[in-house]
């Protein structure tokens, strides 16, 4: 049986004082009290080894120094590196950091953030993208609403339906650059792997994907675009897909979406014989540290993420500090060309 919880009222039957007494006490409020009941109190929760309910004591103030950041998958590496950082200013700032793992549902993230409201958290930073989902928008904004209200501070690290501070990465122009990487390496038939269709980033790189073709004078052909699901199973799925190809029709390199799908198909094309890079390029989105420790090492789009973080946790102290100067700030990321990349060589035929 486990341990009983000490309470104020024992704390005041030990000492031979009014429970009102010992709260002043123990919470240092105002109040006058005498030096005798100050000791007695004192004493008596030491020798029972209470403790304040933190909880309780923040609800009466408003205030919990409770942050929580809202991630897609809580197995995803990208979130991961993320949350790192926002807990690196959190702890120095003494603030508890939670993670609630939202899975890419609408109703998910709505429940969350209703139980967040119930227990007065300052501050919730989304650190995934929007929901693309029939009528989530509208109610989230209205909790969201709600929250700032009450004084919560609110920050998204990713393109969103919300309009609240942000930090954005260029997912675009990331994606556009990379396109322009592999057609500079002469690959005219370049697949892509997308993300899960609800979600507004997994869009946003695809368009910059079709953009360079298209700038390029290549037409787009649907063949090579496959859905993704932001993970390795994805990816892996994909490259049996592209492997039913007619030969000829088979694309030359692979943009992925993520590094975490790039990993699936690097697995995916391994599995079939297929050598990184000497018969196809592959690359990904995001620059997770196993891109660079992977063999080959791969070539990705680098975001930092774990400085993301961190500025995304300053973001919102400085709401909380009512400081909402450059609500939304872009960050510029970079084509980082590594081993799982090469100059396409038309193969010889006749």
């Amino acid at each position: 049986m486990g341990k009983q919880l000490v309470s104020i009222v024992d704390v005041a039957r030990r000492a031979g004082v009014s429970v009102a007494s010992a709260s002043r006490v123990l919470s240092n409020a105002s109040y006058p009290v005498s030096e005798e009941t100050r000791g007695k109190v004192l004493q008596a929760a030491q020798e029972l080894h209470y403790a304040p309910n933190s909880l309780a004591r923040s609800l009466r103030a408003q205030r919990s120094n409770l942050i929580a950041v809202l991630v897609g998958d809580n197995a995803d590496p990208y979130f991961a590196e993320i949350t790192r950082g926002v807990e690196e200013v959190a702890n120095d700032c003494g603030y508890l950091t939670i993670v609630c793992n939202t899975e890419r549902k609408g109703e998910r993230e709505l429940h969350y953030l209703q139980m967040l409201q119930d227990y007065r958290a300052d501050g919730v930073i989304f650190a995934g993208s929007g929901l693309n989902e029939p009528g989530h928008t509208e109610r989230l904004n209205t909790i969201v609403q709600t929250m700032r209200e009450r004084g919560a501070a609110i920050v998204a690290l990713a393109q969103h339906t919300l309009q609240v501070p942000a930090i954005q990465v260029d997912n675009a122009s990331g994606a556009r650059a990379m396109t322009r990487h592999l057609l500079e390496l002469g690959h005219r038939r370049i697949a892509f792997i997308g993300g899960p269709s609800n979600l507004i980033v997994a869009n946003m790189r695809l368009q910059g994907y079709m953009a360079a073709l298209i700038e390029a004078g290549l037409d787009i052909d649907h063949t090579l675009i496959l859905a993704g699901s932001f993970d390795r199973e994805g990816g892996e799925q994909a490259v049996y897909n592209l492997a039913q190809l007619p030969e000829p029709q088979r694309p030359s390199a692979i943009f992925a979406a993520n590094d975490e799908t790039a990993f699936g198909v690097l697995r995916g094309l391994n599995s079939l014989g297929w050598r990184v890079p000497a018969d196809i390029s592959v690359c990904g989105f995001g620059d997770l540290p196993m891109a660079q420790v992977v063999v080959p090492s791969l070539t990705t789009v680098h975001i930092g993420l774990r400085d993301l973080g961190r500025s995304g946790m300053r973001k919102l102290l400085a709401q909380l500090q009512h400081d909402d100067a450059a609500d939304t700030e872009l960050l510029p990321v970079q084509v980082v060309p590594r081993a799982t990349t090469q100059t396409y060589s038309p193969p010889i035929t006749g």
